[in-house]
């Protein structure tokens, strides 16, 4: 079975078993919000982002609010999260260059997006597939790197050979979905100590079954 045939079988298994998710992020309303949570999660959980987003985009809901403040101000709303005193830098930053190099505007393409103080391109995919319904690539997190590995997808550890390994295997209308699918199985099943691999629905598709338990 080529790798191509086999991934098709694991995203309709996927695709059926996790059928509601989409997206673990949330308390957004734009796609600069989206953006700004999408930099917070770096080195943190979801979790920990939407405890702070709802009180932090009432304070700061756009690139004038960030700019017109201080760092160290941008700090003490985000120290929940992990590295929080780079991520408030970043996002000062960058609101300053929305403002000033694309009218406040968001750019909808991953070459501008990364230019972006802070923003990759996994931050940059994220943004695109998720709220402009863009596929250019695929966000490559944690869970996707796990699974992808496990289920030989890959071989590669680096996110961004990572992310071109799977351009080859799946067809670009599954790119944005595939990110969520993935994060949902590996949160329930395929989880980085513990994976649950004699109960996965996934058992015969896995070239990993056996070694992973041990």
């Amino acid at each position: 079975m080529s790798l191509s045939d086999r991934f098709s079988k694991i995203f309709l298994l996927l695709e059926k078993n996790y059928p509601e998710f989409r997206g673990g992020l949330t308390n957004y309303s734009s796609p600069f919000q989206l953006l700004i949570a999408t930099v917070l999660s770096a080195q943190s959980t979801d979790k920990q982002v939407n405890s702070i987003t709802k009180k932090l985009f009432s304070r700061f809901p756009d690139p004038e609010a960030f700019a017109s403040s201080s760092i160290s101000e941008i700090e003490n709303s985000i120290s929940r999260v992990g590295l929080y005193k780079n991520k408030a830098k970043y996002i000062f930053e960058l609101s300053k260059h929305l403002i000033a190099q694309n009218n406040s505007i968001v750019p909808i393409s991953i070459p501008e997006l990364v230019k972006l103080p802070g923003v990759g391109r996994k931050t940059a995919n994220v943004l695109l597939n998720d709220w402009f319904n863009i596929h250019e690539g695929i966000a490559v997190d944690t869970h996707v790197k796990r699974l992808s590995y496990r289920m030989g997808l890959t071989d590669k550890t680096d996110p961004n050979k990572i992310e071109e390994d799977l351009r080859e295997i799946i067809p670009s209308e599954n790119w944005g979905q595939i990110t969520h699918l993935f994060i949902s199985h590996g949160r329930v099943v395929c989880k980085a100590q513990k994976p649950s691999c004699k109960t996965c629905f996934l058992l015969n598709l896995c070239p990993r079954v056996g070694v992973l338990e041990e």
